[in-house]
């Protein structure tokens, strides 16, 4: 049976819904709530619990949060009551461990990735801080949303996109590269000099090196969970961040009804 998510784990992503919250105030319930649509648990952390029938066995873990005092000991959050509704509101403290890992913390929760994948994510985090090593993370969004994100974050953005090269290159065959969904070509339909070479690059699990390993090395291995796409497919497989869409049910519907009609 694979090992269960625990308290330290679900720290960052605790700490981000806070801080998204107004005044960095969320209630319990609602921590509950999305932590569950964020992390969307499974196996045994989704069956339900047995003293509490209305809720699954991954929200004791989160109540746990305040029953063993997890964000006071660290002093990332304090725990309060506004009203009648008892809650956790992030501290300064929780502010800057949150923006020390951030990019770790965002790329795992908002890029669609399924429950074991950002468990093992968030383990794999845990043990970089253990072992004293900088993670690092590759985030095709960055790169498909430019702009702010690509000065305020040149590290990932500059790794990404190196990674992007070198995916582009290893898919491209014979001058051509095509969506792995679709078939769409960017360069069939807007003439080799506006789509040449274009695709974009779908992570199907979190991709990571540490800041000490051969980027190469990486990239060889990276490629294994990783799928060129057309812009269109790439938005329909992140449509809905609360389920997103399996590869292979994409492509059976375009199967079934894809056909495009020029007007």
């Amino acid at each position: 049976m694979a090992n269960r998510i625990t308290e330290q784990e679900i720290i960052l992503p605790a700490l981000y819904l806070m801080s998204i919250s107004p005044n960095g105030f969320i209630s319990t319930s609602d921590l509950k709530i999305k932590l569950v649509e964020i992390l969307k648990p499974s196996g045994e952390d989704a069956e339900l619990s047995l003293t509490r029938p209305n809720e699954i066995k991954f929200m004791q873990i989160v109540g746990n949060l305040k029953s063993h005092d997890t964000f006071e000991r660290n002093g990332f959050a304090t725990y309060e009551k506004v009203g009648k509704v008892g809650g956790f509101r992030i501290t300064p403290d929780g502010q800057k461990y949150l923006l020390e890992n951030n990019e770790t913390n965002r790329y795992l929760l908002t890029n669609d990735f399924n429950w074991e994948d950002v468990k093992s994510g968030l383990i794999l985090f845990q043990k970089s801080k253990f072992d004293k090593r900088n993670l690092l993370a590759f985030d095709e969004n960055i790169i498909v949303n430019e702009g702010l994100k690509k000065i305020r974050e040149t590290s990932v953005y500059t790794r990404s996109s190196k990674l992007r090269e070198f995916a582009i290159a290893n898919f491209t065959i014979k001058d051509r590269i095509s969506c792995k969904c679709c078939n769409f070509n960017f360069s069939d339909f807007y003439g080799e000099n506006l789509g040449k070479g274009f695709i974009e690059i779908h992570h199907t699990k979190p991709i990571f090196t540490y800041e000490d390993e051969d980027l190469e090395s990486t990239f060889k291995e990276a490629l294994k969970n990783l799928i060129p796409v057309c812009s269109n497919c790439h938005r329909m497989i992140h449509r809905n961040w609360k389920k997103p869409i399996e590869l292979q049910v994409l492509i059976e519907s375009i199967n079934a009804n894809g056909e495009f009609r020029r007007k």
